[in-house]
């Protein structure tokens, strides 16, 4: 390796914000030939055959302004991951962008969705287009970002949402358990624009941790005091129900809680399941981890305003037991078929490495999962033996947790995590230093770096369909608005992705 490539390695290394570490990347591809491998359409990690004929044919329908054909072959056309773009192999050749053509069909594509949306067209009347675009983005999809548990080590959530939130790449749906829903309730109980002095570690309060005297933990039960993570949680999270957070801040955040007793399901919070429950309560629910917080009592807003007691006779507790990643109910909610995971789960590092499902695995990682898959269905029919055979009321809803804890599915379409180490897991129940908050944060953010060509080429689309939607039905307030926006102008970012660049009308 020659000089330069070293410093672009060392550049990566201690970069402190994305377009550093970009450009340190992206020269070290360029030394490498790994440009050479963009420009390359072809490929057996997907269908480039496709791609390329479906954006030859977008382009040309756009330059002949054909309209009707256009809408024609984007609502029988236009799905997620099309032709296998999606493929974790193709960002895993080079460390900034993948294939050029893949670029260049996502920039194509959302910049006909803003033509269609933003011009007026004889022969495409606003009743249709409203109704297209609803269709369309029905059948696309979206992406949503779930943060798991991990205590203290939750921190690293906060660098994975501000290295998105930077880049314009933050989902619309949030879910969070224990540790998870601490951050995205304080996302998602903020406007827009106050997200950023929100990442800001000088500005937030990490202080959840306090144990209590001997005599309060054979009391209580309990070895850390409520008072001290209701204080923490107060501070961070704004006194909203779901249904004020989505309407402050747009996106819809969703928090998984677990039943203290028996005969209930876990639940996952949100404006469409529970519009009038307090954010607050919900999240201190899914942090209270058994015997280290007593379950917790949700709230709700009544017809007249007033906060009461939701179901008293029912308590909740920490939402990873039983639903870490709420994945079937957001798809089912909220339309989700893309998941990025930022993953921190203590008991879970170990043994997920730091590469999705589909990636090669190599000869090492190939026998790793092998012995991983072995040994927790070993576990798994070990438990499932245990509760048949007990007859213990106690010990078998105990196993029943257990079993829960197995039965979960850690990973996402994109799964990030923290790199493992004894410092990590000896600040799993302490209160951090502010230098051990930055820590975590920067961490974070490097950790999605390397994915967010990924997350980028995932989401563009159904970003692009969600604010056409929003100014078409800003349109049914005010009839006779008419926006006549010229087409937008593609124009390369510095990872090599056509990005749109608007004209003013």
């Amino acid at each position: 390796m020659d000089r330069i490539s070293r410093e672009c390695e060392q550049a990566m290394r201690h970069a402190l914000d994305y377009r550093t570490w970009r450009d340190a990347a992206a020269e070290l591809d360029r030394r490498e030939g790994r440009d050479e491998w963009k420009e390359d359409e072809t490929s057996q990690d997907y269908d480039w055959r496709l791609v390329r004929s479906r954006l030859k044919h977008l382009r040309q329908m756009r330059g002949d302004r054909d309209v009707r054909q256009l809408v024609h072959h984007l609502r029988q056309g236009l799905h997620w991951n099309l032709a296998n773009i999606g493929n974790p192999r193709l960002y895993s050749y080079s460390r900034v962008g993948t294939k050029h053509l893949i670029h260049d069909y996502v920039a194509e594509v959302t910049g006909v969705l803003e033509y269609l949306a933003d011009n007026e067209f004889e022969d495409f009347p606003y009743h249709e287009k409203l109704k297209f675009f609803h269709e369309v983005a029905l059948s696309y999809g979206r992406s949503a970002l779930l943060l798991s548990g991990g205590a203290t080590l939750g921190l690293f959530h906060v660098g994975v949402v501000k290295a998105l939130y930077l880049e314009d790449a933050m989902p619309l749906v949030l879910s969070g358990s224990s540790a998870g829903s601490v951050v995205a309730a304080a996302v998602g109980t903020r406007k827009p624009t106050e997200v950023e002095e929100l990442l800001d570690p000088e500005t937030s309060y990490y202080r959840f941790w306090r144990a209590l005297g001997l005599a309060q933990m054979l009391k209580r039960r309990t070895v850390m005091d409520p008072v001290q993570i209701r204080r923490a949680i107060n501070k961070n999270v704004r006194d909203l129900t779901f249904e004020e957070a989505f309407e402050v801040s747009g996106r819809a955040i969703n928090i998984t809680v677990s039943p203290a007793g028996s005969n209930q399901p876990p639940r996952l919070l949100n404006y469409l399941t529970f519009p009038y429950l307090f954010v607050r309560e919900a999240v201190q629910a899914s942090c209270s981890v058994p015997l280290l917080f007593p379950p917790v009592m949700l709230m709700s807003r009544d017809e007249h305003g007033e906060h009461q007691p939701f179901m008293p006779l029912l308590k909740w507790n920490d939402g990873s037991l039983k639903s870490d990643l709420p994945v079937l109910r957001l798809r089912r909610l909220h339309n989700v078929n893309h998941f990025i995971v930022s993953q921190t789960n203590p008991h879970v590092l170990p043994f997920l490495g730091k590469q999705d499902p589909s990636e090669r695995l190599g000869v090492v990682g190939g026998v790793r999962e092998y012995a991983f898959s072995s040994a927790l269905a070993q576990a798994r029919g070990l438990v499932n033996l245990a509760r048949a055979v007990t007859p213990v009321p106690g010990i078998q809803r105990k196993l029943e947790g257990l079993s829960s804890i197995l039965d979960q599915d850690y990973r996402g379409n994109v799964t990030i995590v923290p790199q493992q180490s004894l410092w990590r897991y000896m600040k799993v129940t302490a209160n951090p230093r502010i230098d051990d908050v930055k820590r975590f944060i920067l961490e974070g953010e490097r950790a999605t770096w390397s994915r967010m060509s990924q997350v980028r080429n995932q989401i563009l689309i159904s970003q692009a369909l969600d604010r056409c939607l929003q100014r078409l039905e800003a349109r049914l307030s005010d009839p006779q608005r008419v926006s006549r926006m010229p087409p937008p102008a593609p124009k390369r970012d510095g990872e090599g992705n056509l990005r749109i660049v608007r004209s003013k009308p």
